[in-house]
């Protein structure tokens, strides 16, 4: 018996609907650090809480990592060198902002170390199938 996730068409699709699902989440975070809005405002108030240097620019320069890598891995352009950079900076948002083993403070910790699994996986195998260019 031949599963669905056995099959040549699964293979193909699946690592693009993945890059799509991670990717995606980048971009939608990139959207939260548009200058200007209220969300920014918020997000710079807790970098500066968090004791971190020049929170408007690093945060406007996460931005800019977040949209493209998100969109690179999406497309599948450097996959791997984009898996790879954000890997690093969710690595950083979770030893400022997550690591908090209280009950409040795990589902966000856990979360965030499981896309960076996704993360590493890609970094490690590349885009696969459907990319501008295979990695």
């Amino acid at each position: 018996m031949i599963l669905p996730h056995n099959t040549a068409s699964y293979r193909t699709w699946a690592p693009l609907i993945a890059r799509i699902i991670i990717g995606g989440a980048f971009l939608f975070a990139a959207t939260m650090k548009i200058p200007g809005t209220e969300m920014f405002d918020i997000e710079v108030g807790m970098l500066a809480a968090a004791g971190w240097p020049l929170a408007t620019v690093s945060l406007i320069l996460a931005g800019i990592l977040e949209a493209g890598a998100g969109l690179a891995i999406i497309l599948g352009y450097h996959a791997r060198l984009a898996a790879f950079l954000l890997v690093l900076f969710t690595a950083l948002v979770i030893v400022l902002f997550y690591w908090n083993f209280t009950q409040e403070g795990m589902p966000a910790l856990i979360s965030h170390l499981e896309l960076m699994a996704g993360l590493i996986y890609l970094s490690v195998y590349g885009a696969q199938s459907v990319a501008l260019k295979r990695d």
